[in-house]
């Protein structure tokens, strides 16, 4: 290159900075802020404090997604997800007796969930079905390990149903996030981000059943917020 001219090579490197400062905006901090403060709130008990962290993320969440994309074509399915997630945070945190209002609001996070990431078919193979199958397999076998202990909560049979039909919702959104390395027009990095964030939202709600209706575990919330808030992120 001639005297003075920049290498194309650093002219790579400030667009990937120049892109990453355009995309984690000041809403993005503050969410992973507000993050950290409820996961410091859960494993010290700040129980006042997480009254605020945890709604807190998920606003901050929203407000940047719907600046850095406008929530403009599949994304407002993406965003519509996130407020019914702010929504069974704020549920779940109430009364007990407002867990299936949670749980309601959780599956519809998920059903908005699906609606995003099956846009586009993935096509029908061997490798789709046996992922699926396997999709089918874990969350069955998670379902049973959880149904004695759900069965004796009050209203256990009632509860079971909701946990079933949410439990199949749940499973349907990891399947529909793992076939996204098969559907066109997913970008491999993409695929590889939903898939992560969807498995990481199965082991928090899974830890959550378990903590709340199986055995209480050391830390338990703790491993639920952390995978949650990870797995939106």
């Amino acid at each position: 290159p001639r005297t003075g001219a920049i290498h194309p090579k650093r002219w790579t490197c400030w667009a990937t900075i120049a892109k990453l400062s355009n995309m984690f905006t000041w809403p993005f901090f503050l969410a992973v802020g507000f993050a950290l403060l409820d996961w410091a709130s859960t494993w010290k008990g700040w129980k006042k404090r997480l009254y605020v962290a945890k709604p807190a993320t998920l606003l901050f969440m929203i407000l940047w997604t719907l600046m850095l994309t406008r929530w403009q074509g599949d994304m407002k399915w993406y965003g519509i997800a996130l407020v019914f997630s702010l929504a069974g945070d704020i549920l779940l945190m109430l009364n007990p007796r407002y867990f299936l209002y949670g749980l309601a609001a959780f599956f519809l996070t998920h059903v908005f969930y699906l609606v995003a990431m099956n846009q586009t078919p993935a096509e029908v193979n061997f490798f789709v079905m046996l992922i699926a199958v396997l999709v089918g397999i874990v969350a069955a076998r998670v379902l049973r390990m959880l149904r004695p202990g759900i069965l004796k909560a009050p209203k256990g049979r009632r509860m079971l149903v909701a946990t079933t039909v949410y439990a199949a919702a749940l499973a349907l959104m990891v399947l529909s996030a793992l076939l996204t390395f098969f559907r066109p027009g997913w970008p491999l990095q993409a695929a590889i981000f939903v898939s992560i964030g969807a498995l990481l939202f199965f082991i928090s709600d899974s830890t959550l059943t378990y903590d709340r209706f199986v055995r209480k575990l050391n830390h338990g919330q703790s491993l639920v917020h952390l995978t949650y808030h990870l797995g939106q992120f």
